[in-house]
């Protein structure tokens, strides 16, 4: 049921950027906002599932966390 409701409501503020997005030049704008909301939209539904997923905070947890472990062990930490 809440993944139902989070849909709707990603699917209700898409509609709505549609229709605010007119004129020339909007269609980029418009793939923009679908990349957007599609995206913010896959990360609120993973962590409802609580299924491993990608954010922007994967980079960190796999990159520079390890750095940073081996940079505090090589000081001696």
């Amino acid at each position: 049921m809440q993944m139902a409701v989070v849909i709707a409501f990603y699917a209700a503020v898409f509609l709505w950027g549609w229709r605010q997005l007119r004129g020339k030049g909007s269609g980029l704008h418009r793939v923009i906002l679908g990349g957007l909301l599609g995206w913010a939209a896959y990360v609120s539904l993973a962590g409802i599932a609580t299924v491993p997923h990608l954010s922007i905070s994967s980079a960190y947890i796999v990159f520079f966390q390890p750095v940073g472990k081996a940079i505090i062990g090589w000081l001696g930490g």
